[in-house]
């Protein structure tokens, strides 16, 4: 059960802030598209690759190869690119943001260059994982560490993860990895500013008897609020590799499972809010395998070359969905390209009713920003970002 709102909008109006110009012009991706990073793709050459995988009809084009790419990515909402971690340049690994035609911009960060994992807050902020510690680069392109829940001193986590998401309702990076014979996600909940950590880490082990060494090779946005969680393993058994975790709770269900000869191939997957379905990456086959809810075996095979690198299993790779959210400017709810107090008066009527199913909300309930059902504090927060930006990016 969600909580209801408990009070008011948290800022008045005239406290909203002072306008930021969003630097990036509006790139081409498409709601509903995905995109894989792969570290080896089915590409000529078998090149790291960055693929574009339109949703309807389902087909698969390459968007850029280039000997940089990592596997490791995610939609970053604020400047509508891909952010991707890229193989060191002469002077260490980078974080880097590709556009819908191919093209790269390095994105500066300050220190050592040594980024891992990273997940995009949708608002400017880019968090990475570094030893010993979270960055983040803001809106205004500076870099700042994570800090411990009070004083000056830098939080340090208690060991390194392979994947990390950001998830805006709960202010939280939920990381994920391997811990011996199951599966590890972490939740770390942050300040609402994000600047730093906001409790002790929360541990949630998957531990199903029917995987070997499973790991996190992927953590989206899922179904109705939850987290979809995909899982590789060295096992070809039938078992649970895609699951459904509460942001809020911790809790976790099984949203399908999967099983064939070449399973422990399922290098990526991702749920995709324009099928309603899960998507995973066989990469021993070379296809793409949807799965619905509930769903098991072999999915549904689809056909789409230069998926991977074909007969592979080990590369690394990651898979995310651009979302109609991630695609459009929230907060920009009579569509003018800005987000003022037009937008505000609009938001202020949503608000008031709450339930996205009260037959008085205006038709699609265009204020709840972050899919939940409801227009509350959490949306509030969402709008706040948008209407300092101003201009939609």
């Amino acid at each position: 059960m969600r909580s209801t709102r408990l009070h008011a909008p948290m800022f008045p109006l005239a406290l909203l802030g002072a306008v930021f110009l969003a630097p990036f012009a509006r790139a081409g991706f498409t709601s509903g598209d995905l995109v894989l990073l792969t570290a080896s793709s089915g590409a000529p050459g078998n090149t790291p690759a960055a693929l574009l995988i339109k949703a309807s009809p389902l087909a698969v084009s390459i968007l850029s190869q280039d000997s940089g790419i990592t596997g490791d990515g995610a939609f970053d909402a604020y400047r509508n690119r891909v952010a991707a971690r890229r193989s060191p340049d002469a002077f260490g690994w980078r974080i880097s943001l590709l556009d819908s035609d191919g093209s790269w911009t390095d994105l500066p960060f300050t220190g050592n260059r040594d980024v891992s994992a990273l997940a995009p807050a949708g608002d400017g902020r880019i968090y990475f994982q570094r030893p010993g510690k979270f960055s983040y680069i803001d809106a205004a392109g500076v870099t700042r560490d994570v800090l411990n829940t009070s004083g000056s001193n830098i939080y340090v986590p208690p060991r390194a993860w392979s994947r990390m998401y950001f998830d805006l309702p709960t202010q939280s990076l939920f990381l994920g990895d391997s811990q011996g014979l199951s599966a590890l996600i972490t939740r770390i909940k942050l300040t609402p500013d994000g600047s730093r950590v906001a409790g002790p880490p929360a541990d949630t082990v998957f531990v199903t008897a029917s995987l070997s060494n499973p790991r996190v090779v992927g953590i989206t946005q899922g179904p109705n609020g939850h987290l979809f969680i995909k899982l590789d393993d060295n096992s070809n058994n039938t078992a649970p590799r895609m699951l459904l975790m509460n942001p809020a709770t911790l809790e976790v269900d099984v949203y399908a499972n999967s099983g064939y000869f070449g399973v422990a191939s399922e290098i990526a997957g991702c749920f995709s809010p324009a099928l309603n379905a899960a998507l995973a990456v066989d990469s021993l086959s070379d296809r793409l395998r949807i799965f619905t809810s509930g769903g098991s075996i072999e999915g549904a095979i689809v056909l789409a070359p230069l998926v991977s690198s074909p007969g592979g299993s080990g590369e690394n790779a990651t898979m995310f969905p651009i979302t109609a959210a991630d695609a459009s400017c929230p907060g920009d709810i009579n569509n003018d390209g800005q987000v003022d107090d037009s937008d505000f008066v609009l938001f202020l009527t949503g608000y008031n009713l709450l339930d996205c199913a009260d037959p008085a909300m205006p038709a699609g309930c265009p204020s709840d920003f972050n899919h939940d059902g409801f227009v509350d504090d959490s949306d509030f927060i969402i709008f706040v970002v948008a209407y300092n930006a101003l201009v939609c990016p």
